[in-house]
């Protein structure tokens, strides 16, 4: 796994879209995986996984056609990254048959970094990773480059 982390607007989405396509372009199955600071609401008021929830399940499964989203108990108040399972839980189910998985955020996890940046974005109020885990800090146009690095050092 390799985290793609960086202050909220700075490019980090534009950069995974271009280096995902060129790593399935070159050959290799890519698994992402995007973590949302707020609260994600997928099951609207009123659908059926909603109704499953407001009864009183810890857990709710919404299974489709190559498609499942995953309810978890509420932890009121807590939207840290610790509020669910954990990362490598997750990526241990559901990312079987990869090479490498992309991560968007989790920038606290103890993965190798790629931190993004823009010169002209700057949020004072983030604060970067551990630069032992930062294997290199790019801008969102460097595609080739990320691509090239995740190649020989992960692939």
């Amino acid at each position: 796994m390799v985290s793609f982390v960086a202050p909220s607007g700075t490019g980090k989405t534009t950069l995974l879209e271009g280096v995902i396509a060129t790593l399935v372009g070159r050959g290799h199955q890519v698994g992402a995986v995007k973590h949302d600071a707020h609260r994600i609401e997928l099951d609207t008021e009123g659908k059926d996984s909603w109704r499953l929830r407001q009864a009183g399940a810890a857990s709710t499964l919404l299974m489709g056609r190559n498609q499942l989203a995953w309810f978890g108990p509420d932890h009121d108040g807590a939207d840290d990254e610790e509020a669910g399972p954990s990362l490598e839980q997750a990526v241990a189910v559901l990312f079987k048959g990869v090479d490498v998985i992309l991560v968007e955020g989790f920038r606290s996890a103890d993965l190798p970094v790629v931190l993004v940046m823009r010169p002209d974005h700057h949020d004072p109020r983030w604060e970067s990773p551990d630069p032992a885990r930062v294997l290199v800090t790019v801008t969102p146009d460097e595609v080739e480059r990320v691509s090239d690095l995740i190649v020989d050092r992960f692939l």
